[in-house]
């Protein structure tokens, strides 16, 4: 009696593991069925493609050609057009805003290698070929790390730097990619059933803000766009590899380095992050110059300008004049 239990038992648990196996299987396979749109049918008409000395990085312009240029660097899984609010509202009050697609998210090419050293050197080269005076640099999460990288490493590029609920992992001991994350197929399924994943993109965008009615279709819309195109789930995978482990050679990953930013430096940072908690904000406050100012967003979390386009505006603009 008890040896038929056990035996079931085992086979209901074989069971279970199989469709558990089968059904991640499926998402895995589901996504390479979904993925088989272009650039040339997906991106927006409004951007271009800027060739660098590591592919083409897409990038959005708006405002007067002779304004100070503002250069917006996106989160996770975003992409320039998640700006587009921001991008009218700096425009319209006479900036020349460059928002950019930081690969292998967006539209740009996918060459594979995403450290933070790279990712600065491909927008220095977008800025060298757009000819842009020095540029007022806004970082949001993750994309601050590049950001932050490129004024520290390409200092005459920019003449101020604004840190937007920054993940720059600087409150946390560095460590290596787990083990488990290695084989590429793990991360792609992983990826496959998040990142590229239309069914999970809106409880994502929900879990990274405070006010959860802002996951509009509208920005679902424009999260989803970009993954419809051949072999994102791949590259994302490989992006994967850098995000998880750390980026040693990064000047950003330096505490020590915020010191010397000669560039004048703001943050803005909604209160109500629980991605990047406040404490993050005052931690990183310490660590830059003296005059850096911290701007806390009432009630918004970590991606404010969807949260409350008006309110973030408001507080955007008024921080660009100070610069």
């Amino acid at each position: 009696m008890v040896s038929n239990i056990l035996r079931w038992s085992v086979r209901g648990l074989l069971i279970l593991l199989a469709l558990l196996v089968l059904t991640i299987a499926a998402f895995r396979l589901a996504a390479s069925i979904r993925e088989t749109g272009t650039r040339a049918d997906l991106a927006p008409r409004s951007g271009h493609l800027v060739p660098t000395r590591s592919g083409g990085v897409f990038v959005q312009e708006k405002g007067p050609a002779d304004g100070i240029p503002v250069v917006l660097f996106h989160g996770t899984a975003a992409w320039s057009e998640l700006w587009r609010h921001t991008s009218d509202a700096v425009a319209a009050a006479g900036f020349h805003v460059i928002a950019v697609d930081l690969p292998p998210f967006g539209f740009s090419d996918r060459p594979g290698t995403y450290t933070r050293a790279d990712q600065a050197a491909r927008i220095n080269d977008v800025l060298i070929a757009l000819k842009a005076a020095p540029a007022i640099i806004v970082g949001h999460s993750f994309g601050a790390g590049a950001a932050t990288e490129l004024v520290m490493r390409y200092p005459d590029r920019a003449r101020a730097l604004i840190l937007l609920d920054a993940a720059l992992g600087l409150t946390a001991a560095p460590s290596d990619a787990p083990w488990v994350i290695q084989p590429k197929w793990i991360r792609e399924i992983l990826v496959s059933l998040s990142i590229t994943n239309p069914v999970a993109t809106k409880t994502l965008l929900e879990m990274l803000i405070a006010k959860k009615e802002r996951a509009l279709p509208e920005f679902v819309a424009i999260l989803q766009r970009p993954i419809a195109q051949r072999d994102s789930t791949a590259d994302i995978a490989d992006w994967l590899y850098y995000f998880l482990g750390s980026d040693r050679d990064a000047l950003s990953a330096d505490r020590g380095a915020y010191a010397q930013i000669k560039v004048p430096a703001a943050i803005l940072w909604g209160d109500k992050d629980s991605v990047t908690p406040v404490e993050q904000a005052l931690d990183l406050r310490t660590l830059l110059p003296p005059q850096t100012s911290l701007t806390l967003l009432p009630g918004l979390g970590h991606i404010p300008q969807i949260e409350d386009p008006d309110a973030f505006n408001d507080a955007l603009l008024k921080t660009l004049g100070k610069l």
